[in-house]
């Protein structure tokens, strides 16, 4: 039953204090002018001295705040890897470009057509396990095999490799 209520009073103190805290602060933005930041700057230094848990108090409420934003931004950005079947429903026919310098064709057939900076390189696509890998042919007609894992935000999207992004564009449909 105790150990019940204890979560309940840590939550309830955290609150209370991140709401005092909160308070203070308003009550200096308000008195900016009255007495001119400089005087405001004073008196919040001499508030948070004068306070035993004034200091502590201070660092919790922004330690909580930031971890709050962090959580916050983490949940509103998160890539899901996506499997064979994904990849082949979300990407094969579509186009996976930049906007601006670079797009890569994925044709169902097989074939992929990359633009680079206006040069067209030629190659094609397959998927082996829950990766993309794609055969590029160079105009030296040097080819190179690269497989990545994709990974996908909405209409973001990822190629990952060792846990490292290699590289990141959007998927948009295929244009003709």
């Amino acid at each position: 039953m105790a150990a019940d209520r204890r979560p309940q009073q840590i939550g309830s103190r955290l609150w209370a204090l991140v709401s005092r805290e909160v308070s203070t602060y308003a009550e200096m933005l308000a008195s900016q002018d009255r007495q001119g930041i400089g005087a405001r700057l004073r008196a919040w230094r001499s508030l948070a001295s004068s306070r035993p848990a004034g200091r502590a108090g201070w660092a919790v409420s922004c330690a909580l705040s930031l971890v709050l934003t962090a959580v916050s931004a983490h949940a509103a950005t998160t890539f899901m890897r996506l499997s064979a079947r994904e990849i082949r429903a979300k990407i094969i026919g579509k186009v996976v470009t930049d906007d601006a310098h670079w797009s890569q064709h994925f044709r169902p057939d097989g074939t992929l057509h990359s633009i680079v900076l206006s040069q067209l390189k030629q190659g094609t696509w397959k998927i082996q396990g829950n990766a993309l890998c794609l055969l590029l042919t160079t105009r030296k007609q040097q080819s190179m095999t690269e497989c990545y894992e994709v990974w996908m935000w909405k209409d973001h999207i990822e190629y990952r490799d060792k846990g490292g992004t290699v590289l990141g564009g959007f998927v948009r449909k295929e244009w003709r």
